[in-house]
């Protein structure tokens, strides 16, 4: 009985794509458990080292107290102590930042993180409060800072020449999110006529955090420039960089707003829970209900890896369809034109050197840089393949020819994994390419006549 030799042939080459497409699943479930590490170490990292800062720029609240009807007797009147708040009339604010993936290192995996030193001047306006119960004795400058084991010193604030520490808190065990650093009236009378009259302030801040940087501006008027040794940076929050600037390992960035800063600190005067503050303190709005959506507060730089070569090696592993599928096609293109009988075993094999490649770059990636470990993968599997197709092919010519195509093939993809903005552009045009080729060389091929001269072969065998 004769047999459609062309039809199974293209059925096993079928049934082997398959298989190879389980193998890519797999290799992808191993990035994917090989990052889940590096999170963990990341998570480690940042509850018992240092986490991602957030800080609030400095205000002011004075306490006062408020008649209201009882909880327990709504006809008798009981006192309330509620927090008025004050903005700053304008800051200015500066940073740099020394970013590094040095500093927390664990086996393999690496952390990035920052030293940030941040310089503020602005201007607190006299306060227009109606309220005749003030407490201006117990007014407090507040500074909240989400994590204040990356403090190197306490911050300072510089009022009418006289430089001052700020001091935790005594609610920061009742809260979660920030630590407050305040500067009290109580325990520096001599604030008290500034604070109801207005002031000009000076203020430092040195602080490390790990990766992403948030500033939560909170006067009416609002200046950020920041600088660094980073290139690959990703800004988000309330609003973005009115320009930015990001080359040679270096990035600099200026905002300017007159809008953000006095909404913020009506959200954080309703903020008072712990929940709502662990938010706040995420650059998201933490006072909301159930009918609102999470909002965006404050403003973000997140340090990216230059080169995250789980993603990269992620990113490679889904163009390794096309991968197999161009060599499975190139060397069903070489039986068809040069009359060669390659066996589905031998397409497994060359199926099996592909998927090494895989696993090869993701071992060696975590090693060494993300182009080396790329190049030696590539030049370890072309190599291995010629060698072997050497034999199958019958001849050295037909191995170096399909040596170039597998290099090309590799080339290209590192150029569409290094381009991610032009992937889909690229990745469409090289896929009309090898379409135009393949049509190209089989122009002339009479397929019927294929297949009735291969049954007819295999008949007579």
């Amino acid at each position: 009985m004769q047999r459609n030799f062309l039809g199974f042939k293209i059925l096993a080459i079928s049934g082997l794509m398959g298989l190879f497409c389980m193998g890519l699943l797999f290799l992808s479930n191993l990035v994917s458990e090989r990052q889940g590490y590096q999170q963990n170490f990341l998570k480690d990292i940042a509850q018992n080292q240092v986490s991602e800062q957030s800080i609030i720029s400095p205000y002011i609240r004075i306490p006062y107290t408020k008649l209201i009807p009882c909880s327990n007797d709504a006809t008798k009147q009981c006192t309330s102590l509620r927090w008025a708040y004050v903005s700053a009339d304008r800051t200015s604010w500066q940073s740099d930042f020394l970013v590094s993936d040095q500093n927390y290192k664990r086996s393999i995996y690496r952390a990035l993180s920052y030293q940030n030193n941040l310089n503020a001047i602005g201007q607190f306006a006299k306060p227009n409060i109606d309220e005749p119960t003030l407490d201006w004795n117990k007014a407090e400058i507040v500074f909240p800072i989400h994590d204040a084991r990356g403090l190197k010193s306490k911050p300072t604030i510089q009022i009418n020449s006289t430089s001052y520490e700020f001091n935790f808190s005594d609610d920061n065990r009742e809260k979660s999110g920030f630590d407050f650093m305040v500067l009290s009236a109580e325990k520096h009378p001599e604030l008290i006529s500034p604070i109801q009259n207005g002031f000009k302030f000076n203020s430092k801040l040195d602080i490390e955090g790990l990766s992403k940087f948030v500033l939560i501006p909170t006067s009416h008027e609002f200046k950020y420039k920041t600088k660094g040794n980073w290139q690959d940076i990703k800004y988000d929050g309330q609003i973005l960089p009115l320009t930015k600037l990001s080359r040679n390992n270096r990035f600099e960035a200026e905002w300017n707003n007159i809008a953000v800063g006095k909404n913020n600190l009506i959200n954080i005067a309703k903020c008072q829970s712990s929940s709502c503050l662990n938010l706040l303190s995420q650059g998201v709005s933490g006072y909301q209900n159930e009918y609102q959506t999470p909002t965006k507060i404050g403003i973000s730089a997140e340090f990216i890896e230059q080169v995250n070569i789980y993603s990269q090696t992620d990113r490679a592993i889904k163009y390794g369809v096309m991968i197999i599928l161009i060599t499975f096609a190139s060397f069903f293109l070489f039986e068809v034109l040069k009359g060669l009988r390659i066996h589905p075993i031998q397409y497994t094999l060359v199926a099996l050197a592909q998927g090494i490649f895989f696993l090869l770059l993701l071992s060696i990636s975590e090693y060494y840089a993300f182009a080396l470990a790329y190049l030696a993968a590539a030049t370890a599997c072309v190599l291995l393949m010629t060698w072997y197709l050497y034999y199958i092919m019958h001849g050295f010519k037909a191995a170096m020819l399909f040596s170039i195509i597998l290099s090309a093939l590799y080339g290209m993809v590192y150029l569409l994994l290094q381009s991610s903005g032009k992937t889909f552009l690229m990745g469409s045009i090289l896929s009309f390419i090898l379409l135009a080729c393949v049509m190209y060389l089989t122009r002339h091929v009479n397929w019927y006549q294929l297949s009735e001269n291969n049954n007819l072969n295999r008949s007579r065998g």
